[in-house]
């Protein structure tokens, strides 16, 4: 979606480690369809959501996409996702565990924009909306068992990101035949803002 591409963008033009990197638009990412909410505004949901008796997020408007069938499409996107990464670059390693050396310590609350990067030999940079982005923190940490940083609260975990917030994943990949798949994730930093307030 538009903004999301714009996000994309600006990132990419001003983030020298960004430099010269593809840009690749993947309808799995779409923002959720929000049915007869779509393009209203988030106090008019939230109301919605009120007055039948639901919490927001989470609430599915009439004719809106399910929370299931989010989810759905973002495990199509993550296994796309892990099989770019193998054919660009796995290479011939063999099966086994990737060659991430980065142990999953402790991380503050916020992070520092660098924590996490270093040594790591692949990075993934994905841009979306919030609502879709909740729905894939959720899996993460509900079916991936991702352990979040120390002292994060998780109401905030499960709270809609802020525009432009960012989080940060550590993943081990392991190749078994011809399939790479996640034996491991850790949360470095979840929601962080503080590059907005400045």
């Amino acid at each position: 979606m538009l903004r999301a591409r714009q996000t994309a963008e600006m990132i990419l033009k001003h983030n020298s480690s960004c430099s010269g990197l593809p840009m690749t638009c993947d309808p799995l990412l779409k923002e959720v369809n929000f049915g007869i909410a779509e393009g209203g505004r988030m106090q008019d949901m939230k109301d919605m959501a009120k007055a039948a008796g639901q919490s927001f997020p989470g609430y599915t408007p009439p004719e809106g996409e399910t929370q299931e069938q989010v989810k759905e499409r973002f495990k199509k996107f993550w296994e796309k996702m892990l099989q770019q990464i193998q054919s660009e670059h796995w290479l011939d390693r063999g099966e086994g565990e990737s060659a991430v050396a980065v142990t999953p310590e402790a991380s503050p609350v916020e992070g520092k924009a660098d924590d996490g990067v270093k040594g790591v030999p692949v990075h993934v940079l994905v841009v979306g909306h919030g609502a879709y982005m909740w729905v894939a923190m959720h899996y993460f940490v509900e079916e991936l068992h991702c352990p979040l940083p120390e002292g994060f609260d998780k109401t905030r975990m499960f709270s809609v990101s802020p525009n432009t917030g960012l989080c940060r994943f550590l993943l081990t990949l392991r190749k078994d035949k011809d399939t790479v798949h996640s034996s491991g994730i850790h949360c470095v930093f979840m929601h962080r803002a503080d590059h907005i307030k400045k």
